[in-house]
């Protein structure tokens, strides 16, 4: 049987003194699915903005061809066997490309404008990697449409001083730069594109090694109409940075919507990969294998914090830079699961529209080193793409595992028309890591820069406690409840982030100093 990994595109003092720390066997903690008051069936407005001078002529630049690899089909194993979905690839910038292109004086005193809008031909999506905007508003703009993203200003970077641009979709992304009359832009000397990456997948289509299944395997989830709006399958997104995969966003209690997504281990598992990230919801038909709505204008998130990441369970919990572009959080359970219980699941395998499958627990197992629930299907199946998709239990609709393995043949050893199995890293184990942002919140949560904290994320010593203290003010920010306090020891943060949700930073010793290193 040949395993693949399902990475898509190629992406304590406890909050109240008297509860117990929990341990994976103990008395399960669960939290149901939620979404906000307010909330209306149907998908939400993205939050788009309009240009500041769509009349300005833009600067066109021609960037080299992107090419398809000769032996790219759409699949890539590894030499272990395992599989891994391409999509594109990074390339260093031309030097120089936003100094050609003019700034020009808007009339009435309305401040200047830079457009640009760069092209590669074949390609099937573009991102720019850059110098944070800072001074300058930045538009990023999809030049068939109109439809325009931002504005960007003061972008957390990566320890490179680097920003990934949001991603649009076809062969030329448009960029549009704004600062205000009385900041001459001769000031803006740091603004450059450092890289660019070039998408080659075509969207739209499965892995061409199962294009034939796509019928009978990948059935779309707007023809299930017990399942296709409900909270779990309005919480799911696909993610793209330089590969692609499948997340949700994570319940943790009734009222306090922290931006959190999870996914696989294997998708994303540091802080370069995770700076990159561009999460994308309600990519899904507008009825049973109806059409599928203009990818630029869906409700997106670009850019995270890697909060946690869990070799044992291969698991990965990120913080959102921004509010989430879906009003749906999927519930969860820290309790095991026995063979034989039904469970159902949703995703975007071959980064199709949202596809359903369902199925039951055949028993545990073990996929790139992370302790896994092994289920089987009946109905659909997952593939590349599908890697961080939760799969939730048809009793209580609850998260208990993250996509990462798939077979490519039966139980029994033979070829399928849909190989029915499948690998996901138990969140029972991953719980005794990750609660700490999910459930057991400190509150006050607690800072400091001298702690060592956990290497790459991946471990227990930073639950935010007085004790056991984060080394970031950003890790503390996505930990702390809303309405609550982050205690932060003296010291210099040189961090960069925007605060959005209600809570108090209280410095504790001394000065504390934010943005600076």
């Amino acid at each position: 049987m040949r395993t693949r990994i399902l990475c898509g595109i190629g992406l304590a003092a406890l909050c109240a003194a008297t509860q117990a720390q929990l341990s994976v066997g103990s008395v399960p903690e669960t939290f149901g699915a939620q979404r906000p008051d307010g909330y209306q069936a149907g998908v939400p407005k993205p939050d788009l903005c309009d240009q500041i001078a769509p009349f300005v002529p833009a600067f066109r630049y021609e960037l080299e061809e992107t090419v398809k690899p000769a032996k790219w089909n759409g699949a890539v194993a590894s030499e272990e066997g395992n599989l891994s979905l391409d999509i594109g690839y990074l390339r260093e910038a031309q030097a120089g490309i936003l100094e050609m292109a003019p700034w020009i004086e808007l009339p009435n005193d309305k401040g200047w404008v830079k457009r640009v809008e760069l092209s590669s031909k074949n390609a099937t999506g573009l991102r720019v990697v850059m110098t944070s905007p800072d001074h300058a508003q930045l538009r990023v703009y999809d030049p068939a449409s109109g439809v325009a993203w931002g504005p960007y200003a003061n972008r957390p970077v990566d320890d490179d001083g680097k920003w990934w641009s949001t991603v649009i979709f076809g062969d030329t992304i448009g960029l549009e730069f704004w600062v205000p009359a009385d900041m001459p832009p001769q000031m803006i000397r740091d603004l450059r594109i450092t890289d660019v990456f070039y998408c080659y997948y075509p969207f739209s289509h499965l892995v061409e090694d199962h294009a034939d299944t796509q019928g009978a395997c990948h059935l779309d989830l707007m023809c299930f109409a017990t399942r296709r709006d409900t909270i779990e399958a309005r919480s799911i997104a696909v993610l793209f940075n330089t590969t692609g995969c499948t997340g949700a966003m994570l319940n943790r209690t009734g009222s306090d919507f922290a931006p959190i997504l999870m996914t696989a281990r294997h998708c994303i598992n540091t802080q370069a990969n995770a700076n990159g990230i561009a999460v994308v919801f309600f990519w899904q038909a507008t009825s049973c294998n109806g059409a599928n709505p203009n990818f630029n204008t869906l409700p997106r998130n670009d850019g995270s914090l890697l909060l946690k990441t869990d070799l044992s369970s291969e698991w990965t919990l990120l913080g959102l830079y921004d509010p989430a572009g879906t009003n749906s959080y999927a519930g969860w359970t820290s309790g095991t699961v026995s063979n034989g219980t039904a469970v159902w699941g949703v995703s975007h395998p071959g980064l199709e529209a949202k596809r359903y499958h369902d199925g039951s627990k055949v028993g545990n197992s073990s996929c790139l080193g992370g302790s896994s629930h092994y289920f089987s299907w009946a109905t659909g199946r997952i593939d590349p793409g599908s890697s961080g998709s939760p799969i939730f239990r048809n009793d209580n609709g609850q998260v208990v595992g993250t996509a990462s393995c798939a077979s490519d043949t039966n139980g029994d050893g033979t070829a399928g028309p849909c190989a029915p199995d499948g690998w996901y890293g138990r969140l029972d184990v991953a719980f005794a890591e990750i609660q700490y942002y999910i459930f057991n919140m400190a509150n006050p949560t607690y800072v400091n820069r001298a702690v060592a904290g956990d290497a790459g994320n991946d471990g227990s010593s930073e639950r935010g406690t007085n004790a056991n203290p984060f080394n970031t003010v950003r890790e503390g920010y996505y930990c702390v409840p809303a309405g609550g306090t982050v205690n932060i020891q003296v010291g210099n943060y040189n961090e960069r982030f925007t605060l959005w949700r209600p809570m108090t930073l209280r410095n504790v010793g001394g000065v504390v100093r934010i943005g600076t290193p």
